[in-house]
């Protein structure tokens, strides 16, 4: 029973210091060449955790689609959109109605994108957590379809 409360609070700790994809929303549409703003939440956690990196990146979905559970998005990032410092912050003006800290990061879809590709926005996220501390990798994506540019 002690074994199971040791790793039911290790899980706790982890799944706590995950990061959310909350701009773009998933299925959104993207034009080749567009400029997009990716905002990347981090949920208030219970232990605490130093940031060390984000990568954010673009990747044709396979033939078989990003929603399906034998999709992995970890196994190829394709485009790297951004790669550099993750440093979330309270919004200044709305530090107490519940938004989490965030970060938004101006990014441009690859002009080589064609109209109809699905295509996984991954977000690939390194921080350390605890006292110890432990490195934490998580890679997370949202689906989003590639649309004929409007101009």
């Amino acid at each position: 029973m002690k074994v199971f409360a040791v790793l039911a609070s290790l899980v706790a700790a982890c799944l706590a210091q995950n990061v959310a994809i909350s701009a773009p929303p998933g299925n959104s549409t993207i034009f080749p060449g567009e400029w997009i703003t990716v905002e990347v939440d981090k949920p208030n956690a219970l232990s605490p955790s130093t940031e060390v990196a984000l990568v954010l990146s673009i990747a044709r979905c396979p033939a078989y689609g990003c929603t399906s559970p034998q999709y992995d998005p970890s196994s190829i990032l394709g485009n790297i959109l951004y790669n550099g410092p993750y440093n979330p912050q309270y919004h200044p003006e709305d530090p107490i109605k519940g938004k989490p800290q965030y970060q938004n990061f101006s990014v441009e879809i690859p002009p080589t994108l064609t109209a109809g590709e699905q295509v996984a926005l991954i977000g690939t996220h390194l921080n350390l957590i605890g006292a110890g501390p432990e490195p934490y990798l998580q890679v997370l994506f949202v689906p989003l379809t590639v649309v004929a540019s409007p101009y």
